[in-house]
């Protein structure tokens, strides 16, 4: 009965550790070994003034969809545009701007992975 037991014991213990060392193996496997997924370039913020519109260079690894906002310099939201479904490559977005703005701004750029913000500045007088 207690060699059974003993048996029992060391069989299940050996499945454990045959367990637990596969699963750092993977998980060492996936931190160190795995590509980092690529994310929107948000390369260049221009501002047109003549209509006043804000210009967005992006680029972008994979198709995806974009959410383009403003925000004040407290990064509170001021103005959201259409979700824009873009293919892979350079895109430049043209986003029409509220005539009578001045000031420092901010322009996010959001996925369904990241968000990335820029500033910008409308000079009018």
């Amino acid at each position: 009965m207690v060699e059974t037991v003993r048996t029992t014991l060391l069989i299940t213990l050996s499945i454990l550790v045959l367990i637990l060392l596969y699963r750092r193996f993977r998980q060492y496997l996936r931190l160190h070994h795995l590509p980092v997924p690529q994310h929107v370039e948000l390369r260049a913020v221009e501002v047109m003034y003549h209509p006043l519109q804000l210009r967005v260079h992006l680029h972008l690894p994979r198709p995806e969809e974009v959410a383009p906002a403003m925000l004040s310099t407290a990064h509170a939201h001021l103005h959201a545009w259409p979700t824009v479904r873009l293919e892979r490559g350079e895109h430049v977005l043209e986003l029409p701007l509220d005539e009578g703005l001045d000031g420092a701004y901010y322009v996010e750029v959001g996925t369904s992975t990241q968000r990335t913000e820029r500033r910008f500045i409308i000079r009018q007088a």
